[in-house]
């Protein structure tokens, strides 16, 4: 039987432990602490969702869709523990404001060194993946980094639309007096605003980070051998592509069938 890794295994016996005991208490307060906007439905909802993301990353894995290591899987298990069980049950974003830039910036990191894995997982041919320019590598890395905080961000509105929860910090306790005062005169009028963008940046700064420890990993028996190649031939190329793809979607037509009326080569002879 294979070994559960303690990083992983604890963090799982944490978020299960918190739905069970959160449950039993929300039963023991009566159904109306249950409620679809009830605290104890939040906890135990975030619990699950929680607990279910720990297991992405052994479903990728075991259905070998790409290269993932088991530290890496720690690391992930490790930073949805400090993401939502310290993070949105234990109210850290509330009692540290340096929480969420801080976890933003982790997770920059994070999923550059997992689309990295993920842009080696494209061949399993070590000379293949040798002939990459490093270069395209750091840019796919980045780009997925950003992209996997773009979809959290998503997330994050979503459960705040649905759950009533306040993730992206848009829900300000803020008087209608003063909001109107601020209004087109200072972003501090959209909290919700800021906030998105804050993790953004901070998802962006940590996976220009990545860029440090990526590039020496792209390079290491890189064998990329750079060739010139004019605008025209990729013209060229491009144009004979986009042919080649009217061509097949294009019905063929026999030099003996009829087109729009005209006579065939047949009937022109006789």
């Amino acid at each position: 039987m294979k070994k559960t890794n303690p990083i992983i295994g604890g963090t799982r016996f944490v978020f299960i432990l918190t739905s069970i005991v959160t449950l039993a208490l929300g039963l023991l307060n009566g159904p109306e602490p249950l409620s679809f906007e009830g605290g104890y439905f939040v906890t135990v909802f975030v619990s699950l969702i929680s607990l279910v993301i720990t297991f992405v990353p052994d479903f990728v894995a075991n259905k070998d869709i790409m290269i993932m290591p088991i530290s890496v899987q720690a690391f992930f298990s490790g930073f949805t523990f400090l993401a939502m069980f310290l993070g949105e049950i234990l109210k850290f974003y509330e009692r540290f404001p340096w929480w969420d830039s801080m976890l933003h910036f982790t997770s920059g990191f994070m999923f550059s060194m997992i689309g990295y894995l993920f842009f080696l997982s494209f061949s399993r041919d070590a000379d293949v993946r040798r002939r990459f320019n490093p270069v395209i590598i750091v840019m796919f890395t980045v780009c997925f980094s950003i992209a996997c905080g773009a979809v959290w961000e998503i997330f994050e509105f979503g459960a705040d639309s649905l759950l009533g929860i306040n993730m992206q910090r848009w829900q300000s306790a803020m008087a209608t007096e003063q909001w109107s005062a601020l209004q087109n005169a200072s972003n501090f009028s959209n909290p919700g605003l800021i906030d998105t963008m804050k993790d953004i940046i901070c998802d962006t700064l940590g996976s220009v980070l990545s860029i440090l420890f990526i590039l020496p990993l792209a390079r290491h028996n890189n064998r990329y051998k750079k060739i010139r190649i004019s605008h025209a031939a990729v013209l060229a190329e491009y144009s004979g592509a986009l042919a080649g793809m009217y061509a097949i979607k294009r019905p063929a037509i026999n030099s003996g069938e009829l087109s729009f009326g005209s006579p065939s080569n047949k009937e022109l002879q006789t």
